[in-house]
């Protein structure tokens, strides 16, 4: 990540705590359009992530909708 460049603050809206995203990002072009928006920080967006694999994997699994 590029350090020197422009950065911004949000707060995760899932985990509440600030975190930085970095000029340069998809999060952070998010963030400068919608600064009021819900954001979440990487931690919570890999955990969202994960679950949703997991369920999906399930649906397969067992083949129900």
């Amino acid at each position: 990540m590029n350090e020197d460049g422009f950065r911004l603050r949000s707060i995760c809206y899932i985990c509440k705590k600030e975190f930085v995203v970095f000029e340069g990002t998809a999060a952070y072009d998010r963030v400068k359009r919608n600064a009021k928006g819900m954001h979440c920080c990487e931690e919570c967006k890999f955990m969202i992530e994960l679950e949703a694999r997991v369920q999906f994997g399930r649906r397969l699994l067992t083949g129900k909708d």
